[in-house]
């Protein structure tokens, strides 16, 4: 996985993710194949990625670090500062550093800069997450454009 630095995001992101943004400068919708969810997913744009927002009682964020803010919520709200996951016991800071790239009825799918960029999806309801791809470049075989 090659890893380039982004002037607009002011951090290094993988280069076939930073392709992908250029290929749909406006965003996309895509469906996921793989075997943890088969939902429609709307792929944000850079526009929408640097969107700003702010969440009562929180901050602000930009929907691209919008996990910060969910994940300030739980730390409140939970005795430990973790997220169980199929894959083990995650922290809550680690979560809240995902870069989110895509979402579909209030759910996110980020890349996880402490995994090699591989992705991830955080359910808001419950603030579970699930891994369902090591890489952008695995994902990239698992979806469809719509």
């Amino acid at each position: 996985m090659k890893l380039e630095f982004s002037e607009t995001f002011q951090q290094e992101l993988p280069s076939r993710y930073l392709k992908f943004l250029k290929e749909n400068p406006k965003g996309t919708k895509i469906k996921i194949s793989g075997r943890y969810d088969k939902r429609t997913w709307n792929m944000m744009g850079e526009e929408d990625l640097l969107k700003r927002w702010t969440m009562n009682g929180v901050g602000e964020a930009a929907n691209y670090e919008c996990l910060k803010l969910y994940t300030h919520i739980e730390g409140e709200n939970l005795d430990e500062l973790y997220i169980d996951s199929a894959f083990g016991c995650v922290e809550l800071k680690r979560v809240a550093k995902g870069f989110v790239i895509g979402h579909e009825n209030g759910d996110y799918l980020y890349l996880d800069p402490e995994s090699n960029f591989s992705i991830w999806i955080y359910y808001h309801d419950g603030g579970d997450i699930t891994k369902i791809s090591e890489s952008f470049d695995l994902f990239l075989k698992t979806i469809n454009i719509l």
